[in-house]
């Protein structure tokens, strides 16, 4: 019974995963530029393929930068060098007219990084792992802001992201969000590019699959006989 369980819930997750669709990308086009924020929270305001609200986001990824001048093997704040991704609604208080980031509806919590510096590393979240649910995430609004925070560096360290642009699919704001406190978000702009986009991808699927769900429910009523088969 066991391995049916195992096998279902494989089954589950890959038969949402085939009907996944991108439904915002920018990961082709590098301008191989690379951008270190610090330790700022910074976020980048994208805008989905149309279509996409009422969709569910199952699968997110960014590309990262990282490196130690003093060695290429290890960073100086070894396991302390940790990375957060966060998503937000753009429902904030406005920023020179413009709708910062305000409902968080995803955080991953500080994860380290590492422990060896890369010249380029993607990092992938997906439904079932990395905190985000089986079936994913709605899409409530044709934009949203991801945001990423780097901390733990030596001080040989830097980390950063990338810039890409255009996206491939959906589209960008030319500047970026920073986090100067607790929500205290200003919009900003930087003299290493004209378009602060950060690589990216976003894909989703129309909604939870039907077979999946269904699968899910008979499993629970499996479970269900099998302890009151035990109880008799």
């Amino acid at each position: 019974m066991r391995g049916v369980l195992v096998l279902a819930a494989l089954w589950i997750g890959s038969t949402l995963s085939l009907r996944a669709a991108t439904i915002f990308d920018n990961s082709t086009h590098d301008l191989g530029i690379r951008f270190n924020p610090g330790t700022y929270e910074v976020g980048d305001q994208i805008a989905f393929a149309s279509g996409s609200i009422g969709q569910w986001i199952t699968d997110f990824s960014f590309e990262y930068w990282g490196t130690n001048t003093a060695s290429p093997t290890a960073f100086a704040g070894g396991a302390n060098v940790q990375a957060r991704v966060r998503f937000y609604l753009n429902d904030g208080t406005p920023f020179n007219g413009y709708a910062s980031p305000g409902t968080q509806f995803y955080d991953s919590g500080f994860f380290t990084i590492g422990p060896t510096p890369t010249g380029r590393n993607t990092l992938n979240f997906t439904q079932g792992a990395d905190g985000i649910p089986i079936g994913g995430f709605q899409v409530l609004a044709s934009e949203m802001t991801w945001s990423v925070q780097f901390r733990g560096m030596g001080a040989t360290d830097s980390l950063g992201v990338d810039i890409y642009n255009p996206p491939t699919v959906g589209s960008d704001h030319t500047d970026y969000w920073q986090n100067n406190s607790l929500r205290d978000w200003t919009l900003m702009t930087n003299s290493l590019a004209s378009t602060m986009n950060f690589a990216a991808r976003v894909s989703a699927v129309p909604e939870p699959s039907v077979l999946a769900l269904s699968l899910a429910g008979g499993l629970g009523i499996l479970v269900m006989v099998r302890r009151l088969r035990r109880t008799s």
